[in-house]
């Protein structure tokens, strides 16, 4: 697979070190108990996108969304960093397909400082009256001092006070290196969906219908509409031959949406990676086989570099056997935690079925 990453190694983030991802593949499962590091691995690779920029680490500091409760942005950077290290330090190595190795680094500090009342407005986001801009104070505040190196070379330096609840975007996409697209496991209630390329492409289009008819196989025809009451947002409609006018997608249930959501996914992350966190989730088992095949060879289509995590046996194999054509480029890798360390077990596709069937090995 060409422009993707072959290896990917976190030497230090959270409670992970020295955990290495090596030959890595075009779909990579990645399995192991809780605490094995699964979805930090995905929040560390989705940094990569533009690892100088404070907003490629949202996900790794989990903070819901830009505007948050005092402390939670602060307490959510600092708690990225190793807790038992005294020197706080997040660093990861990739290798490129040009076998190019990179090195990307952040460090943190932390200082007592005081801060005018005018600046603590701004990094809330708020606006000031009149008779609060002529009663100005300062107000003594915690700061987390970020600095990020590419390669040992300095690329960004960035604060986050305590009173902090949303930060500026580093928007300079110079030292950009993959477009990542990350699915959480709870994305598909939330409506987030990319649609249009799909409804303008007869091809694209017949394949949505083929899955959507997995759960539904009266459904005929998809389209987008601008709503009036919304801001001019899109609402996706489905006219299928049970009902006498097509019907908001809303109203139809969790597997067909989280499975649009998928389909959607590849096209934004076309010639990148997409991270995709406890995949399976809101899929039935009887659908899994379409929605799977589909997402699978459209990601080698769309020269996707696909990673999902799961702890479910079911979807794991469903993956393995979804296509006989997928198989040469599907990889699984067991995370463990054993007594403080992180390893990994590396598994291509017919050696894990084999492992299964005649083996009766765990693979998660």
């Amino acid at each position: 697979m060409s422009g993707h990453i072959q290896e990917f190694t976190i030497h230090s983030y959270r409670g992970i070190r020295n955990l290495e991802l090596s030959e890595l593949n075009s779909i990579n499962i990645l399995t192991g108990d809780n605490n094995s590091g699964k979805t930090s691995v995905l929040e560390v690779l989705a940094s990569i996108d533009n690892p100088q920029d404070m907003g490629a680490w949202y996900l790794g500091a989990r903070v819901a969304n830009v505007r948050t409760s005092n402390k939670r942005l602060y307490n959510g950077f600092y708690n990225m960093f190793p807790i038992d290290e005294d020197e706080k330090k997040i660093v990861y190595t990739f290798l490129d397909e040009k076998t190019k190795r990179t090195k990307v680094e952040m460090t943190a500090d932390i200082s007592e400082v005081q801060v005018m009342e005018k600046e603590i407005y701004r990094l809330r986001g708020l606006m000031r009256t009149e008779k609060g801009k002529a009663e100005e104070e300062i107000i003594d505040a915690s700061c987390l001092t970020l600095n990020t190196f590419i390669n040992e070379k300095h690329v960004n330096k960035y604060n986050i006070y305590d009173f902090q609840t949303v930060i500026s975007r580093f928007v300079h996409k110079e030292v950009s290196f993959y477009r990542t697209v990350y699915v959480s496991p709870v994305d598909y209630a939330k409506g987030d969906l990319y649609l249009e390329e799909m409804l303008s492409n007869v091809e694209l289009y017949t394949e949505m219908i083929n899955v959507l008819q997995e759960f539904d196989n009266n459904i005929v025809h998809v389209n987008a509409i601008k709503t009036k009451d919304n801001a001019g947002a899109t609402e996706y409609m489905v006219l299928s031959k049970n009902h006498k006018n097509a019907l908001p997608l809303n109203v139809y249930g969790d597997g067909m949406k989280k499975a649009l959501l998928l389909l959607s996914a590849i096209l934004k992350a076309r010639d990148g990676i997409l991270l995709l966190d406890e995949f399976e989730t809101a899929i039935h088992t009887s659908a899994m086989d379409s929605v799977f095949s589909w997402l699978l060879k459209n990601a080698r289509k769309y020269n996707v570099q696909v990673f999902l995590t799961s702890h479910s046996k079911e979807a794991i194999e469903k993956v393995l056997r979804s296509d006989k054509e997928l198989q040469p480029y599907i990889n699984l890798y067991t995370l463990y935690n054993y007594q403080g360390e992180n390893l990994v077990r590396k598994m291509g596709c017919l050696e894990a079925i084999n492992a299964i069937e005649n083996l009766g090995l765990e693979l998660r």
